[in-house]
């Protein structure tokens, strides 16, 4: 099983602070590199803007170097932990509002890639909360909008209607 990358779950991730090494902290405490004296590597505590009006965010525990897309969808859908699964899908709406990143199309191409008569219910639940925490049933356009030219705003309004509806195909299936 491959090493946990992301931690979601508060109380696990104020443990595992515990023992580790304030290196450098930011924003105000928002965000705060950390050493893991044991492993010598370097994680990263930070909070997603998602609930932010509400106080807060969701904190996220994230090693170092930042994983990819592809790995933040890899463990979306593959992590036996279900706080892991969460914080991947936190990040990737994390990077797509505040570094306008795509993750859409390559996560909608990994879900159906996958055989969904040969995986179990728990994983097909799984695959819907994805959609679902994701918006990836939703056509609303998540893309900046300002000093766009009325042909940017239409492809941008069809990429998200094909997105939803291949979304929306998928969970049917499910």
């Amino acid at each position: 099983m491959p090493e946990r990358k992301l931690y979601g779950d508060a109380k696990l991730i104020e443990a595992l602070l515990s023992q580790m090494q304030l290196m450098e902290e930011a924003a105000g405490g928002w965000a705060a590199v950390y050493k893991d004296p044991a492993s010598g590597r370097f994680w990263m505590k930070c909070y997603t803007t998602a609930g932010e009006q509400s106080g807060g965010g969701y904190q996220l525990l994230i090693r170092l170097p930042l994983p990819s897309t592809e790995e933040l969808i890899g463990a979306a859908i593959l992590s036996p932990h279900e706080d892991e699964a969460v914080a991947a899908i936190m990040r990737l709406l994390e990077e797509e509002a505040v570094e306008q990143k795509d993750f859409r199309e390559q996560l909608l191409e990994r879900l159906e890639g996958l055989d969904l008569a040969s995986i179990n219910a728990d994983q097909k639940k799984r695959l819907r909360e994805i959609i679902t925490l994701t918006s990836l049933a939703d056509p609303m356009n998540r893309r900046e909008v300002f000093g766009k030219t009325a042909g940017q705003l239409e492809a941008d309004v069809a990429y998200f209607g094909a997105i939803s509806e291949r979304a929306r195909q998928l969970l049917q299936k499910l």
